[in-house]
């Protein structure tokens, strides 16, 4: 599998809220780096139960791809990520309440696969504060 078809496969599965599939696209070692912990992800479980939350806190979650550069095994893609806050979201700091308010924010993903096509290391961008400020947990200062 090329790095386009693991961005489409993540997309499709996130979209079909599987979080089973997700885990799947990735080595038994892999390790995401998400800017939301202060710790990496490692292993398909850790990013099973990552996935399973986030489609808990945010059941309505969809990816829409807006562009794919690839280079052998490695790639980035800018996503459009979106959905409503109706479940409780977990954070290194606790749970917190459901909001009920929508995020729209914009992602960006590198990845880099091993010799099967499955991905063994990622690296996630995004705002973390513009997301809380959405959710209206902070606001931002000017």
């Amino acid at each position: 599998m090329n790095i386009k078809d693991i961005f489409t496969k993540l997309s499709e599965a996130i979209n079909s809220h599987d979080a089973k599939t997700v885990a799947s696209l990735y080595a038994d070692n892999a390790v995401v780096y998400d800017p939301f912990y202060p710790e990496p992800l490692k292993g398909k479980a850790a990013i099973e139960k990552d996935t399973t939350v986030n489609l808990q806190a945010f059941p309505d979650t969809r990816f829409e791809i807006q562009s794919v550069l690839a280079e052998g095994n490695t790639g980035a893609a800018q996503i459009l990520m979106s959905g409503t806050n109706t479940g409780p979201m977990e954070t290194p700091e606790g749970e917190f309440p459901p909001t009920g308010k929508k995020i729209k924010i914009n992602v960006a993903s590198f990845e880099r696969l091993d010799d099967e096509g499955k991905i063994v290391e990622e690296h996630r961008y995004y705002d973390i504060a513009s997301v809380m400020e959405q959710l209206g947990v902070t606001q931002q200062t000017t």
